[in-house]
């Protein structure tokens, strides 16, 4: 390889180089809006060796690599912000109700609802609803607000996604999506999961259940929520709504 190769070759590379700088404004930006993470992580080590250079003698070996500890900590500090801000995290919103045609006349229904939300910017790949069990609230008169007993639903339903009628879908940060918890029509008693078999639960006025759910996805913790609601005289009385955490 003669001399001109050697220069043309380090003239990329050095060019590639300055190319890789594009976003170094953006870092000293970066830098500056955290610079309690990236400066924190290294004060401590950059203190204790500080007295010990003013106080004491350290070799050079230990005077490097202090240094470089301390770069390696402050970049460490610097990409945990960005890589928090990309893990995916589920989010529980709100519990909703809405009214829908079935095509058939005279026919309706009233879709039960909750709201998820990804807390991050990093996508929800396979974010997924399954009902765990149905529990029915048993009154006792020794007990004030009585006993949960599991109904025959007790195995898991795999829930469909409002609009998209799937078990499955990528879930985005700053698009929330609604998951079809059960659903109640004007021709019966029943409750109906919405799932892609549904299973029907038998129910008479002043009944309470309680729905179990776990929420997933890619990447990401689980939530494990309950949906209670007590049945009113008439069939779309869904009072008592409430949306807790397990």
């Amino acid at each position: 390889m003669g001399p001109r190769s050697c220069m043309v070759r380090l003239f990329r590379w050095l060019k590639n180089r300055i190319k890789a700088l594009d976003l170094f404004f953006n870092y000293v930006e970066f830098c500056g809006r955290h610079w309690q993470e990236v400066l924190g992580g290294p004060f401590l080590l950059f203190l204790a060796w500080n007295v010990w250079f003013y106080v004491g003698n350290p070799p050079s070996w230990v005077n490097w690599t202090a240094i470089l500890f301390a770069l390696l900590i402050a970049g460490y500090y610097a990409w945990r912000v960005d890589h928090i801000r990309l893990m995916p995290r589920l989010g529980v919103g709100d519990i909703s109700t809405v009214y829908t045609s079935t095509g058939l006349p005279n026919q309706k229904r009233r879709y039960v609802q909750v709201l998820l939300k990804c807390e991050t910017e990093g996508p929800i790949k396979n974010c997924r609803g399954q009902l765990l069990r149905i529990s029915k609230r048993i009154k006792h008169p020794d007990v004030h607000d009585g006993r949960w007993e599991t109904t025959h639903i007790n195995e898991t339903l795999d829930l469909l996604w409002s609009f998209v009628d799937e078990p499955t879908i990528t879930l985005e940060h700053g698009a929330p999506r609604r998951l079809n918890i059960f659903f109640v029509e004007n021709t019966s008693r029943n409750m109906v999961t919405w799932s892609k078999i549904q299973v029907r639960l038998a129910s008479a006025p002043l009944d309470h259940f309680k729905f179990d759910v776990r929420i997933a996805g890619d990447e990401c913790k689980p939530e494990y929520i309950s949906v209670e609601v007590a049945i009113g005289d008439q069939w779309n009385d869904l009072s008592d709504l409430r949306l807790g955490k397990n």
